[in-house]
């Protein structure tokens, strides 16, 4: 019975990181389908990959990956992914749909190599360290409010730098602070991004603009908690 019941564990733990390792699939589909055209597609494959990483870590605590699937190392599969599915897929996104030149983009991707491998990019008491890479959303309304070059170029940079500064972000699923309002705001944000998937470019002004609400929340809740807090 013990031994049938280790087995069980080790089959979840184990299921937890195939399911984590599907955001590689995801990420690789959103390239292909970006050189294929199919922008739309690749916006919907980005998505369902926020969607597994919100909740893999969730789903590797409550099975106990560290403890019945050692072999593996959870957290750096999460990282190879989140680097490919956060960043690089999103940027060669906005390159082939924009006019945004190659340069802006490599800074962008050398920044968030850079945020990722930071030793404290995730710290104990559950904050991020600089921007945390969201370049999914990012590219996404740069797209949708069609802004001219030169002030998307500015933007990215200013996330760039963003990136490997020492400030505190709020961990949306875990930064315990205004966790439950964080949490609700943040579904209504989702259900937000996936009427504007939806719609694409023929999304209307009113949902993009009070789609803002949540990052404005998100960004304010941080900077707050920063200076309030600077030895969180």
């Amino acid at each position: 019975m013990r031994y049938n019941k280790r087995v069980l564990h080790k089959l979840s733990a184990f299921g937890v990181h195939i399911f984590t390792s599907l955001g590689a699939v995801l990420g690789l589909a959103a390239i292909l389908l970006t050189f294929r055209g199919f922008f739309q597609y690749a916006i919907w494959a980005l998505f369902m990959a926020v969607i597994i990483d919100s909740v893999d870590g969730t789903l590797a605590r409550l099975t106990q990956t560290k403890q019945y699937a050692a072999a593996i190392n959870g957290a750096l599969m999460d990282n190879i992914i989140d680097y490919v599915t956060w960043t690089v897929a999103p940027l060669v996104w906005l390159y082939a749909i924009t006019t945004i030149p190659a340069w802006p983009l490599l800074i962008c991707a050398t920044a968030s190599i850079f945020g990722f491998t930071h030793i404290e990019a995730k710290t104990s008491d559950n904050f991020f360290t600089g921007f945390p890479s969201f370049w999914n959303f990012v590219v996404f309304y740069l797209y949708l409010l069609s802004l001219s070059t030169t002030l998307s170029i500015v933007i990215l940079l200013i996330f760039a730098v963003a990136t490997i500064m020492p400030i505190r972000f709020v961990y949306p699923t875990l930064t315990v602070h205004f966790r439950t309002l964080t949490l609700s705001l943040g579904v209504i944000y989702l259900l937000q991004c996936v009427a504007m998937i939806i719609l694409f470019d023929h999304s209307p002004p009113l949902l993009i603009y009070s789609s803002f609400i949540f990052p404005v929340y998100y960004f304010s809740l941080s900077f707050y908690l920063h200076m309030k807090h600077p030895e969180l």
